[in-house]
């Protein structure tokens, strides 16, 4: 069942629960004041009746026949006074001597006996109003209708005279039962209304629900980029709000799920590459020797593509398990000298620019930073090799490396500043190294693929030299679990300049959740 007629069926009910109690109460209420305004009629009617009846009765005692034309004329004088003084729809009784001596319907509809019985209404016993001491009434429901009995008894010529009246009390109960007939009427319009008026309040209600749950089917097919256009203050709002952005984490999710498993995608597609070209090399010239008859010359430049291949792979392996051990792992840090990091690099590198008639000078501030000091190296030897690849071709290859003590709001620091992680940790200072080279430059297409798994800017110059194309991927990682950040100046023809930028800590600055 739809929301919107729970909410019609409950406030219906409860409506009709409401309605029919109120007006239950209305009508009782209505009917109690006229019973009491009936009571109220009858018991004066009553007492006007028996003063009456008393006054004839007494005068025809004293007349000069007295008792025998009281005897004779009894009857007489009661159905005068009953035809003169009782109202229309009431009926008289008089008992004289315990014995009914008139009767207005004739004795066809004597008083019920419940009248004179202890548990009659009676003044001073749970009667109100202008009943007098003595007086009774009851309320008869028979057969031939609704009646009100009053009961006043006195005394008369030693004997007991009760004077009874009764009423028809016909009007009120047929007003009782025309009030109900309306009450059920103008609840059934009431509820007909209501019922229309809830329905299309509710349906107004419910329809940012509907449209939410529209926007979550269409989610669930696949369309992570609807959002819910539901503008209110509510609760329905703030729903939408928070549900917008669920669903935005999820499509974040999600197109991260899709870019990670596109990478792993092309990680594998492109080491199953990388990996075929070493070895149908290595396959190639080994089956040549062996089957080829091939002159020295031939045979020892087979062996060299075999083992120029042998050591691309080597070198291939060694810097993917590298790369799969730093993205798991947690770096230790302590404190680094920057002068004694420069010098043992260069120390590494010096034999083989050496051998390809590159030049490398240095200079480097006093400073200290924090971090693995062999994983440091390894970014520097990454960068200056790569400096060397560049510039072997060069008729005077130059490489510059060094390095400098930034801080306070210089213009170099401010990129940094604004970094994650110097806003987390609120670094005022870095060191920045520069490895800076004369070769052939990069291109600002290269400049974003740079740090992709095995991409290559001169995949031939890369391959003959060793190269997989898993450095700069390596020195992202590295850079990434120190805090540290990396920016690339380039032009075709003219050279290269990589800067690297280490925060600075204080002595007491936690360096853990670098």
């Amino acid at each position: 069942m739809k929301f919107r007629y729970k909410v019609l069926f409950v406030n219906l009910i409860i409506l009709s629960v409401v309605l029919g109690f109120t007006g239950y109460l209305l009508v009782y209420r209505n009917y109690t004041q006229s019973l009491e305004v009936e009571l109220r009629n009858a018991t004066s009617e009553n007492n006007m009746v028996k003063a009456s009846v008393e006054y004839e009765l007494l005068d025809l005692l004293n007349s000069s026949e007295g008792k025998n034309a009281f005897a004779r004329d009894m009857g007489r004088v009661i159905k005068r006074v009953d035809s003169s003084m009782l109202l229309s729809g009431s009926t008289l009784y008089v008992k004289y001597a315990d014995e009914y001596v008139f009767s207005g319907d004739n004795m066809e509809n004597l008083v019920p006996d419940d009248l004179f019985s202890d548990e009659s209404s009676a003044a001073g016993a749970g009667a109100s109003g202008p009943l007098s001491t003595g007086k009774k009434y009851i309320y008869h429901n028979g057969a031939d209708g609704h009646f009100l009995y009053v009961s006043s008894p006195g005394y008369l010529n030693d004997s007991s005279l009760t004077i009874i009246t009764k009423k028809n009390l016909s009007n009120v109960y047929d007003q009782l039962a025309a009030n109900l007939r309306f009450l059920k009427i103008i609840s059934i319009i009431v509820l007909f209304i209501s019922a229309v008026i809830i329905y299309l309040v509710s349906r107004l209600m419910t329809r940012p629900l509907e449209n939410l749950n529209s926007i979550t089917t269409r989610i669930s097919g696949g369309d992570y980029s609807v959002r819910a256009d539901i503008k209110s203050d509510d609760e329905v709002g703030k729903l939408a709000e928070n549900f917008n952005l669920m669903a935005g984490s999820v499509e974040e999710n999600v197109e991260e799920l899709k870019s990670m498993i596109h990478r792993r995608e092309q990680f594998v597609a492109d080491f199953t590459h990388e990996m075929k070209t070493p070895m149908t090399t290595i396959i190639g010239y080994a089956d040549s020797v062996r089957h080829l008859d091939m002159t020295d010359e031939e045979r020892d430049m087979s062996l060299e593509y075999i083992y120029t291949e042998g050591k691309r792979l080597e070198t291939m392996s060694q810097k993917l398990f590298d790369l799969l051990y730093l993205k798991n792992s947690t770096v230790f840090m302590e404190e680094q000298d920057v002068q004694e990091l420069g010098e043992e690099t260069i120390l590494h590198m010096k034999p083989i620019l050496e051998r390809n008639d590159i030049s490398i000078t240095s200079e480097f501030e006093e400073g200290e930073i924090y971090g693995d000091a062999e994983l440091i190296k390894t970014v520097f030897i990454n960068l200056l090799d790569n400096a060397r690849k560049a510039s072997k071709d060069k008729e005077h290859g130059e490489i510059f490396f060094g390095g400098r003590m930034i801080e306070g709001d210089s213009e170099e620091n401010a990129s940094y500043k604004n970094s994650d992680k110097a806003s987390e940790k609120n670094i005022e200072k870095r060191y920045e190294f520069v490895v800076r080279d004369n070769g052939i430059g990069i291109s600002e297409e290269d400049q974003k693929k740079i740090f992709d798994e095995f991409f290559m800017v001169d995949k031939s110059r890369t391959r003959k030299e060793g190269g997989a194309g898993l450095g700069m991927s390596l020195v992202a990682i590295i850079l990434e679990k120190h805090g540290a950040t990396i920016r690339i100046e380039s032009e075709l023809g003219k050279g290269t300049s990589i800067y690297t930028s280490w925060p600075i800590f204080d002595e007491d600055e936690e360096l853990e959740d670098l």
